[in-house]
């Protein structure tokens, strides 16, 4: 029921106002008798919903340096019991008055959603830190998507004191589409990213046998992000599967297994089969970098992921079956038919008929080529950021 509440406050003009009105003065009078903790610092990551992405690096990072054992972290998660691997100390449960304290009193708001749940908080001395937590430069973003598009949009574009970003034509996109002063942005490359540089042989393997996969076949990763404008009765963002799992076994399982996931705001990924030898449902798997490593072969969409995959120098297909609605309700910044080596795939037959016939050689030049033009190409970027943030 609470996520159907929540939706629905997302989906209607009118209510999102009048929550935020409401909740907004109210919590501004808090704030007015709140001292902040210098040395506490809120975590929160997709909404809550997972531990990962780049504040988790952040987190670790912290955790790990002695310089730095006076900050006391707290992470917001919609069920904190699932997180049984952080102390109690450091857990709550977000959209409770409990997260709400934990907001007003921290110094520091480490996220890649927003810690203000969509109510204008005037900021004291808090420090608003974003991490993107996908690389800006394929979907229209912000005030550049059309107004009839469904995504939701707050009352006003939440303004952060510091955005981190992992690609290097990213800035002038959110300057325009978020409204945001260059002196916001720090081009650092995304601490999530860090690890991706550094690949172990025994860290895919590891990752391959938790996952259940055979070890003697190549493994396609399927990626694709969320489409707004597909919705069920309950408001969640929701995919259809656009395959036919059957055939495509037919003609893919002797070389390869499909390994299937999807953006974080997809509430449901329907048609996935159960107990497929060539098909794995990865949908809940929490770690989207572990998908990346273990991947031969990327097939997504319009989604960001392209970007970090770049960095691994490994092929890329881009599978718009949708693309010309796509086109129409929201757009991309790119021609992604000269973007992709292979252009928009649009149906599963050109799909498995490039796969099967793929020249790798040329597949990894034009990824690379691609790292080179859109990706910072840093390393360190846990380290360099972190101390940026908490000089």
């Amino acid at each position: 029921m609470k996520k159907i509440i929540k939706n629905m406050i997302k989906n209607n003009k009118m209510l999102y106002t009048v929550y935020n009105s409401l909740f907004s003065f109210f919590l501004n009078c808090v704030a007015k008798i709140t001292k902040i903790d210098t040395n506490q610092a809120l975590f929160v990551v997709y909404g809550g919903k997972r531990y990962d992405d780049s504040p988790r690096f952040v987190y670790e990072y912290i955790k790990k340096q002695p310089e730095y054992q006076e900050i006391k972290c707290v992470w917001a998660f919609i069920s904190p019991n699932d997180f049984d691997f952080i102390p109690e100390s450091e857990k709550v449960k977000i959209d409770t008055i409990s997260y709400y304290k934990a907001v007003l009193k921290s110094k520091y708001w480490i996220t890649n959603s927003s810690v203000k749940r969509g109510l204008s908080l005037k900021e004291k001395n808090h420090k608003n830190v974003f991490f993107t937590h996908g690389m800006t430069g394929i979907k229209k973003i912000g005030t550049d998507i059309k107004e009839k598009n469904q995504s939701f949009r707050a009352k006003k574009q939440e303004k952060f004191d510091m955005i981190v970003l992992g690609g290097k034509k990213e800035k002038k996109i959110l300057v325009k589409a978020w409204q945001t002063e260059e002196k916001h942005f720090y081009e650092t490359g995304l601490p999530r990213n860090d690890e991706l540089y550094h690949i172990e042989k025994e860290q895919v393997l590891a990752i391959k046998q938790r996952l259940k996969l055979p070890l003697d076949k190549k493994v396609i990763l399927y990626a694709p992000t969320y489409r707004e404008f597909n919705k069920d009765n309950y408001f969640d963002n929701i995919i259809q599967n656009p395959f036919n799992f059957e055939k495509m076994e037919q003609e893919l399982s002797n070389e390869y297994v499909l390994v299937v996931t999807a953006h974080y705001l997809v509430g449901k990924f329907l048609g996935i089969p159960k107990n497929s030898p060539f098909i794995i449902n990865a949908f809940e798997y929490p770690y989207i970098n572990d998908l990346l490593m273990i991947a031969d072969i990327l097939i997504s969409d319009y989604s960001s992921v392209v970007w970090d995959y770049a960095i691994l120098e490994r092929p890329i297909l881009c599978f718009g079956y949708d693309y010309d609605r796509y086109m129409e309700e929201r757009g991309t910044y790119l021609d992604l038919e000269k973007t992709f080596f292979n252009g928009v795939i649009k149906t599963q037959e050109r799909l498995v008929e490039v796969i099967k016939n793929m020249d790798f050689e040329k597949q990894i030049k034009h990824t690379k080529k691609l790292k080179e033009e859109y990706v910072v190409l840093e390393e360190n970027a846990t380290k360099k950021i972190t101390q940026i943030i908490l000089k």
